[in-house]
Parts: structure tokens; C-alpha cells; sequence
């Protein structure tokens, strides 16, 4: 997960666009390259929704050197997607962004463990190592060793890459992966989740939840009306490719030919497990929920990412949620 500072706050960088149309008025910065983990902005914008509801919206990909919170505070984009550690990340630095929309209501990582190695919870890591993304994603496990009075000194942390063959080749036992993508390579390996133990940062009480819609101050207060477009389209993106994985698949190779169907079927249905949970199962879908941002705040006091808290109730709106139909506030939860 990537921390927003003041120098990269006004990094400039080169607008890469990954659209067919022609400039948009409008832009979404993703995360990472189009694919499954984004299915509901793909189908949305194939489907026209966006221009429904009245955006002509783009959506431009991002990568290690292209970060949302970084595009978005320089206005280079008008909306981000991304985490809320990250937007209070920004707004502890003074940028003052803004989460309108939250689709994941887990985090996007989890810590597997092969069986034989003995792990059954964060308090047997003593003795044992682990393979972290650095840069910020670390933060979240060494919170749950925290919170399981695990010193850190006695875990090996190892900074892995962005494939699962150190894993495999066993030069470190416990593994962060993405429900969405690393995990799926593990199955694709033949190891089966009855090979694996999970330790999840549910269990601990640090979950950095995932997959939000983010703007800057600026935009929520003087452009509502985009705002309201970007919230109610991408709801009903999301609603249709939760209830038909497939059908959004095809969409999503229709916008990157070098992804694999079935694969991307599996990405659309792992985004489900970030998606249905906390207030989505209460028919609450895009919903954000105070005590997360809490959550994520002592994380990042505690870690000395940030230097002091901020006012959480700023960070966030509802008021989107609440002004979008009713009909696009649930979705297929299997």
C-alpha cells in the first residue's frame, strides 16, 4: 500500500491513458493495470453507465511509478482508487483527499502458510520468517504481530517480489498475497486452500481495508453532481459483475486481449470476498464504516507513519452513498 508525503505530493508524472474514446473531461486512476480486480469501473464504462449518469469518464491504469494518491492531489485525475490508510495518509500531510465510495470492506491481503511448517496463528511466528511487500504494505502484519505480542526481532522478514516463486522455492514460510491475484497463483500450483493455513488480519483487529473510490476536497465541494455519477455508475458496475463473473470477464479482455479468461472469472469472484462483508451483507453495498478508519489510523500511529491523528470524520463522505438508488446498494454474495 503506498503513503502519501509532500514531495510526492507534487511529483508530476506522464499521463499513460487506457481508453478508447478520446480525452474524457474525467478520469479514474486504478491501481494497477485494467483487469479483474477493477471489473466494476470496466463494466461500468462498457456499458455506458458513466455517461448515464452523465461523466464522460476514463479510466487510466497505474503502476509502481503512477500512484492514484499522487494524481489525484495534483489534479491530474479527478478520482483515485485506493485504501483508507492512504487518504489519511495524505491528509496527515495536508492534501486534503476525500473517500466517496467504499466497495472492499477487507483487506486485500492475506498470509498463507503451508500446513507442515507448523504455523496455525500469528503466535507461533517466533522462529519462522515471512515474505512482506515493502513500501507500506508491510505495516498490516507487523500490526498483527503487535497485537499478538510477537516482537518482530524474532520473526524473519524477508521483502519479497511480486510472484509467489520465492514461496514455492521455500526460502520463507509465511507469504502476503492478494486474494485476487497471488493467491490464485498458489491454487494454480495445485495447493489447495486445504493445504494452506491462513492467518487473517481479521483475527487481529488490524484489517487495512481495501478498494474505495477517493477525490480531492475541491472536487466533493464544488462538483457533487460528478461525484453522485462516478458513485451511482460504479455501484451498478460493480452490482451487474458480482452477479455474472463471466460476463465481466469478457468485458475485462475486451480492454487487456493478454488476460486469461478463466483466471480473470476467479479475480471477479475474489473480489467478492473483499466485497462481501462488514455493512455489504447488511444490504449496504459501497458503504464506509467509521470504525475501519479507526482501525487504520492507530495502525499508521503505531507503525510512525504518520506523526499525529486526524479528523477521520473528514476523510469520508456517505452522503454519495446515501443519495445513490436503493436498487444498486446490494449485491451477489455467494
Amino acid at each position: 500500500m503506498f503513503y502519501l508525503t509532500k514531495t510526492l505530493a507534487v511529483t508530476l508524472f506522464t499521463t499513460f491513458v487506457l481508453a478508447t474514446a478520446a480525452q474524457a473531461a474525467d478520469s479514474v486512476r486504478l491501481e494497477w493495470i485494467i483487469q479483474g480486480q477493477f471489473a466494476g469501473f470496466v463494466v461500468a464504462y462498457d456499458k455506458g453507465y458513466y455517461k448515464d449518469a452523465g461523466l464522460d469518464l476514463e479510466l487510466r491504469p497505474a503502476g509502481p511509478d503512477l500512484k492514484p494518491a499522487v494524481t489525484v492531489a495534483q489534479g491530474s485525475d479527478t478520482f483515485g482508487v485506493g485504501h483508507p490508510n492512504q487518504v489519511i495518509s495524505a491528509r496527515s500531510n495536508e492534501v486534503p483527499l476525500v473517500m466517496v465510495m467504499q466497495f472492499g470492506q477487507t483487506s486485500a491481503s492475506t498470509y498463507i502458510a503451508r500446513k507442515e511448517t507448523g504455523i496455525k496463528k500469528v503466535e507461533d511466528m517466533p522462529g519462522h520468517s515471512v515474505g512482506l511487500w515493502f513500501g507500506g504494505d508491510e505495516h498490516e502484519f507487523q500490526a498483527m504481530l503487535r497485537a499478538a505480542n510477537v516482537n518482530q526481532s524474532d520473526v524473519e522478514v524477508i521483502s519479497q517480489g511480486f510472484d509467489i516463486v520465492q514461496w514455492l522455492q521455500g526460502e520463507y514460510e509465511v507469504m502476503q498475497v492478494t486474494h485476487f491475484n497471488e493467491l490464485l497463483q498458489v491454487y494454480d500450483q495445485g495447493i489447495g486452500p486445504d493445504q494452506l493455513v491462513f492467518l487473517s488480519p481479521d483475527d487481529y483487529g488490524v484489517s487495512l481495508i481495501s478498494g474505495g473510490v477517493f477525490a480531492s476536497e475541491k472536487t466533493v465541494k464544488e462538483r457533487p453532481d460528478v461525484v453522485q455519477a462516478m458513485v451511482d455508475a460504479t455501484m451498478r458496475g460493480w452490482q451487474e459483475a458480482l452477479a455474472d463473473p463471466e460476463a465481466a470477464a469478457k468485458i475485462v479482455l475486451k480492454y487487456n486481449s493478454e488476460l486469461e479468461m478463466n483466471h480473470q472469472v476467479n479475480q471477479i469472484k475474489a473480489m467478492g470476498v473483499l466485497i462481501c462483508k462488514g455493512p455489504t451483507m447488511d444490504g449496504k453495498f459501497g458503504f464506509t464504516e467509521h470504525e475501519d478508519y479507526e482501525v487504520a489510523q492507530k495502525v499508521l500511529l503505531e507503525a510512525k507513519l504518520i506523526e499525529s491523528g486526524i479528523e477521520l470524520n473528514k476523510a469520508y463522505t456517505n452522503s454519495f452513498w446515501d443519495n445513490a438508488p436503493n436498487e444498486y446498494k446490494t449485491v451477489k454474495c455467494d
